[in-house]
């Protein structure tokens, strides 16, 4: 289980990269002007605790931000993921809120993909960064099973249109 770092520092941290996710602007977080002094991504070292959860509770609180609801975008965005994996199931937003199984599926991939994407991009925020992959979980049950709560995190937060 992730220590808790600083609940202030955590939270500017929080706040700063949901801010980006927000404005579409998570791709240029390492050009967005902040107080480094209590950034948890420039200096991990601070956090306490697994670094590699705390990367991946930073970016799985801002893929909400970013897509907090089940919308045509989303939709779109999930076919793409598809199509790049080589698969065909077609995915509606109809079937997302029916909670189809295949569509469930198609949805995890998606979450999954974006956890992924968040992560290479929280590596390069600063020279201090630390770079993780979603295959640094693997065999470690304890980071394993938080990437999984995560995943379910997010999915529901957009499932049921909660804020995270």
């Amino acid at each position: 289980m992730m220590e808790k770092p600083d609940p202030q520092a955590l939270e500017a941290t929080l706040r700063h990269f949901q801010k980006l996710a927000k404005e579409n602007r998570f791709a240029e977080n390492a050009s967005y002007p902040h107080n480094t002094a209590w950034c948890l991504v420039c200096h991990p070292e601070q956090a306490g605790g697994d670094p590699f959860q705390l990367y991946v509770n930073i970016v799985a609180h801002c893929i909400p931000m970013r897509r907090p609801r089940l919308d045509a975008d989303l939709i779109a965005a999930i076919r793409e993921d598809l199509l790049w994996a080589g698969l065909n199931v077609p995915v509606t937003l109809e079937d997302l809120r029916s909670r189809k199984a295949t569509a469930l599926q198609a949805f995890r991939l998606w979450v999954r993909n974006a956890l992924e994407t968040g992560l290479e991009l929280l590596s390069v925020h600063s020279s201090t960064s630390l770079s993780f992959s979603l295959e640094d979980a693997q065999g470690i049950p304890e980071r394993e099973a938080f990437v999984e709560a995560c995943i379910d995190r997010i999915m529901d937060h957009i499932l049921t249109g909660k804020s995270p």
